[in-house]
């Protein structure tokens, strides 16, 4: 059956639901139990439900594995954002973010520390050249959370048919006063292979909850709406207490510069970046991750070093990436 939006809302305070089609499910019994978002089997402009014809339209609309370039580009994209609250570069891949949506976004990535395991499922969309695209991955959250297990996470994405342009965008706004978008949705949740999907889910998201009282912890914390406020205040604990460690543990030159960059030769210039990179805190693959520059992107190079890292400006924050990423 379908879940209304008063009712997520209910469930998870710090995670903004958008009705079925395009919202961001994290992972808890009941929202897994109702599914995510949906989409009726067969052809939607011809609106045909009868019984006679439902096995047919099952078969033309069946659920694959995504085989679209274009779709994996925008979901994997998608996920980047939604995991580190990146709700800039979010904006240029969604029809609508309003601010409301952006500080949703920004405060359930307080607790996301990254992604494994993705895989997504696509259906024919209501539209010509439109997908139902099912995501589904495993959430690790960040140390403060002392959650040690991977979370099982599906999410349900509308994405549009390509543009004048070529391009695709995940659609926000609108969904929940959509009536031939819900019924649409509706009759997809009574296809078996959603089913599976689901059951599988929420097997997974079981097990985890079973083998990790942290866990359990959390969830039950979220569910009655004062998960956001330890997130955010864990984050600060942490953050100051690493400060700490640094200034008390760490040698004077070691506070300047954490790792040999070698000579520096000044750039000073705008470019591109030519693959998708992540931006670093230091000049070395094993410090943490500050954002993801995608393939593309305007990017400025303030310096480079000899040890074939560039420290750069990307959206405001300054980081280092590998060199040859860049123009």
């Amino acid at each position: 059956m379908l879940m209304e939006l008063k009712n997520l809302k209910e469930l998870l305070q710090m995670y903004k639901k958008y009705t079925f089609i395009g919202m961001a499910v994290f992972a808890t019994a009941a929202v897994l139990t109702t599914g995510c978002g949906t989409t009726k089997t067969g052809d939607a402009a011809e609106g045909t439900t009868g019984a006679t014809n439902e096995t047919t339209e099952e078969d033309a609309n069946e659920l694959i594995e995504n085989t679209h370039a274009s779709i994996e580009r925008l979901v994997t994209k998608y996920l980047d954002c939604i995991i580190n609250g990146d709700t800039d570069t979010l904006a240029t891949i969604t029809d609508e973010l309003t601010d409301e949506d952006k500080a949703k976004i920004v405060s359930r990535a307080t607790a996301y520390d990254s992604y494994e395991n993705m895989v997504c499922y696509t259906k024919d969309g209501p539209e010509e050249d439109s997908y139902i695209v099912f995501l589904c991955f495993d959430i690790k959250l960040k140390d403060f959370l002392k959650v040690e297990t991977l979370v099982p996470d599906i999410q349900c994405l509308y994405v549009t048919p390509k543009d004048e342009d070529g391009s695709r965008y995940i659609r926000y706004s609108n969904v929940e006063e959509d009536e031939e978008l819900q019924a649409y949705v509706k009759q997809l949740e009574e296809d078996s292979e959603v089913k599976a999907l689901y059951a599988d889910m929420q097997s997974r998201y079981q097990e985890a909850l079973e083998n990790d009282e942290a866990l359990r912890t959390f969830m039950e914390k979220v569910t009655t709406g004062s998960g956001s406020d330890e997130a955010e205040a864990g984050e600060e604990q942490t953050e100051e207490a690493a400060a700490e460690e640094t200034t008390e543990e760490q040698p004077e030159e070691t506070q300047e510069e954490s790792v040999e960059t070698g000579e520096a030769q000044a750039q000073n210039r705008e470019t591109r970046v030519k693959e998708s990179v992540n931006v670093r805190s230091d000049a070395t693959t094993d410090s943490d991750r500050i954002a993801l520059a995608y393939q593309g992107d305007a990017i400025t190079e303030i310096e480079s070093y000899d040890n074939g890292w560039s420290k750069v400006e990307y959206k405001g924050q300054t980081g280092y990436v590998k060199t040859e990423f860049l123009e």
